[in-house]
């Protein structure tokens, strides 16, 4: 199977004209007062979908860097670059031996985002993000035994979602929180259905 299925070209299209026009829109005056800056914190990451059954949430850090380009008065574009992990814990028993399973997914994760000031330092924060899967596994622990099993066969190698949040800046120093929608499916199997679904709560500071 091709890394791209068609559904995901079709949206890779559709984000890179949404990039054109934002870039299209920044004027020489907002690049050149562009703020470029650091961020961190932890996702609540979990899943969704016919193949998700009693999935714990797993939290897991994210950390990158941003930068943030005026397109107005009270009007941003804020394209990020992010190692973000994800993924989901469950407990299953097995000839009444408890095991706990982690499922571990890195991506590096590009939210394009545009950011509206309200007020003072609230801002209201929505756009599209791309993800590439770095790495999957799923790890077992259980009657004094642990095992890891390499995952990535089975998972699609990109993803595509949709961020909604607010946040406040303090200055130079800011805080967020934002909900990732999973809009594709990230399982590779003929029937399978996952998506993502992660709850971010992030701390930023901008040079």
């Amino acid at each position: 199977m091709s890394f791209f299925n068609q559904t995901n070209l079709f949206i890779m299209k559709k984000v890179l004209f949404f990039v054109a026009v934002m870039l299209l829109s920044v004027s020489t005056a907002s690049i050149a007062q562009a703020k470029f800056g650091l961020k961190a914190g932890v996702n609540i990451a979990n899943a969704t979908g016919d193949d998700v059954e009693d999935a714990d949430s797993r939290l897991a850090p994210f950390f990158g860097a941003f930068v943030n380009l005026g397109l107005g008065e009270k009007l941003a574009f804020q394209p990020e670059l992010l190692y973000s992990m994800k993924g989901i814990k469950n407990t299953s028993s097995i000839m009444g031996v408890d095991f706990d399973q982690t499922t571990k997914l890195n991506y590096l994760d590009i939210p394009l985002m545009l950011k509206y000031n309200i007020a003072g330092g609230l801002n209201l924060q929505a756009g599209p993000q791309v993800s590439l899967l770095l790495s999957a596994e799923n790890e077992y622990e259980g009657g004094g035994e642990s095992e890891t099993e390499d995952i990535k066969e089975y998972l699609k190698g990109s993803d595509f979602g949709f961020n909604v949040g607010a946040g406040y800046d303090f200055g130079p120093l800011g805080v967020d929180v934002r909900y990732n929608i999973g809009l594709s499916n990230i399982s590779d199997e003929e029937d399978g259905d996952i998506k993502n679904s992660v709850i971010q709560v992030g701390l930023s500071y901008s040079f």
